[in-house]
């Protein structure tokens, strides 16, 4: 089995440790400062629910994009939007 250290993904930093489950799913915290001590999956069930994707969803709506062209960009449902 092959190690690969996990990432925050709101700072980038490899400082986490395992954080409890939620659903049945491994949760991770993050020990940066910056971070204020934020959780996260590794892996996530919906690809909206990714940090990412919700950034993303953020500043197309900041660029005045509407709904249905945000959900085709970043595949996700409308319903997510809303």
């Amino acid at each position: 089995m092959l190690y690969t250290p996990l990432h925050c993904p709101f700072c980038g930093t490899d400082d986490v440790s395992k954080n409890g489950h939620s659903n049945g799913k491994q949760r991770y915290a993050c020990h940066n400062a910056e971070c204020s001590h934020k959780t996260f999956y590794a892996e996530y069930t919906y690809n909206a629910c990714k940090p990412e994707v919700k950034m993303g969803i953020l500043q197309w709506s900041v660029d005045g994009a509407g709904i249905w062209a945000i959900a085709r960009r970043l595949k996700v449902s409308t319903d997510m939007l809303l």
